[in-house]
């Protein structure tokens, strides 16, 4: 584990009564914490794709990407970090272990740090 990393995360996570978007508390309250996939699908998200070296140029908005350990290593760090700087990726979720990342039409560009 990187101790550094976890307590930058530790220090800027925050829980379901934070979470100003009814997508991502929805996502968060119902799949995340709650274990329903089924969930997935009524936000409109119909498949879940990982995501270990690449960045989809063009990504597709019904899809959740999953990046694993985005604090495993500086090289995933680095990774993740891209990500989330990337404008037309709309949305995305640290949960320390995974990071989600997705490419919402219509949504402004939102990053989240989240309790897992």
């Amino acid at each position: 584990m990187r101790w550094k990393s976890y307590l930058r995360y530790l220090l800027r996570r925050q829980g379901a009564f934070r979470i100003h978007s009814p997508f991502v508390y929805q996502l968060y309250t119902q799949v995340i914490q709650g274990g329903d996939d089924e969930a997935l699908k009524s936000l409109g998200i119909e498949s879940t794709v990982t995501v270990a070296e690449a960045l989809p140029r063009k990504g597709d908005p019904s899809v959740m990407y999953v990046v694993k350990g985005v604090h495993e290593n500086k090289e995933k760090e680095d990774f993740w970090d891209t990500i989330c700087g990337c404008p037309d990726v709309t949305l995305t979720i640290d949960l320390y272990r995974k990071g989600l990342f997705f490419y919402r039409e219509g949504m402004e560009k939102q990053d989240f740090v989240l309790r897992s």
